[in-house]
């Protein structure tokens, strides 16, 4: 348990359009957002350090909603929360913390955990959440707690950037308090109705962007609710509801969202390699896209949610 030591750079600009200062890097082709979530400092780590940027930006704000529903699930929101405080709250995966910076303090939670495998994230959640929190760097699936340490875990977006949802799962399951409750989403890769990723796939692979096959099983398992259920079960959660659903991007014209496009990594590591006549006409086929696509509904990744309790 620490608290992460004040720094020259951190996240320091206005709360209102809080971001971090470094620049997005490349990551490699094929991953997940920025990368799996890896061993600590292994390369995977280093580039979501080095992508906080794009993550806090847009993706944060969009994905800080579901995080909302994870915690009114979790008991800690509304009529649900307890009385007095009483509640110890661990969050994997916390990325910037947005949610959890705007509920804290809460009536009901005596203490509330952030830990994330990326020390850049988690220094934007300390600038979120400054001494509402404590902070740990860790990896999800080999925590750093004793057992029934926590009475509520969440993990917003954390279960697709795992490359052993297995063993993520059996550590949640294990830090819980006997009567503990765990809530966790996941993104679906090319889900029913995704207009984020799906689309910037579908949009570029005819000027030959290699959009890798994503069949990691934190992508996939949530298209089978009945299957999500089933292996939180088999590492011991009972009661689980499971659900569908989508996050909705604040990106509301063509402009911003070929803008997120070409900051994801894996597109800009493409982008960068482009002749300026590809380029162009790229941008020019996300800019359409991201128009129709709006034109009907929203920009949106589709997500699949688990609430289980020990």
């Amino acid at each position: 348990w620490f608290k992460l030591p004040t720094l020259e750079a951190p996240c320091q600009l206005p709360r209102a359009r809080r971001l971090c200062r470094h620049r997005p890097a490349m990551a490699a082709l094929g991953q997940c957002c920025a990368g799996v979530a890896p061993a600590l400092g292994s390369m995977p780590s280093a580039v979501w350090d080095q992508t906080s940027a794009w993550y806090t930006s847009t993706m944060s704000p969009g994905t800080s909603t579901l995080a909302f529903s994870l915690l009114s699930h979790l008991g800690i929101l509304g009529a649900a929360a307890p009385a007095e405080g009483g509640l110890r709250v661990l969050e994997t995966h916390c990325g910037d913390a947005l949610a959890a910076s705007m509920v804290l303090p809460a009536p009901g939670v005596a203490s509330y955990t952030a830990c994330d495998f990326s020390e850049q994230m988690l220094r934007c959640a300390q600038e979120n959440l400054g001494d509402k929190a404590l902070f740990k760097q860790a990896d999800s699936t080999a925590l750093p707690f004793e057992a029934g340490s926590f009475d509520r875990y969440m993990s917003n977006m954390g279960g697709c950037c795992v490359s052993d949802l297995d063993a993520k799962l059996r550590e949640a399951y294990r830090v819980l308090a006997p009567g503990g409750i765990a809530a966790m989403s996941m993104r679906l890769e090319a889900g029913d109705g995704d207009s984020s990723f799906a689309l910037i796939n579908e949009t570029l692979k005819p000027l030959g962007y290699p959009a890798a096959a994503q069949d990691r099983e934190g992508l996939q398992l949530g298209k089978d609710l009945a299957a999500l259920k089933a292996k939180l079960r088999s590492v011991g959660f009972k009661g689980e509801v499971a659900w569908r659903t989508w996050v909705i991007l604040p990106l509301h014209d063509e402009f911003a969202f070929s803008s997120f496009a070409t900051s994801f990594p894996h597109v800009q590591k493409w982008f960068s390699g482009l002749d300026e006549a590809t380029r162009a006409e790229a941008t020019a086929a996300l800019r359409a896209a991201g128009k129709a696509a709006l034109e009907t509904g929203s920009i949106q990744i589709a997500v699949a949610a688990v609430v289980a309790k020990k």
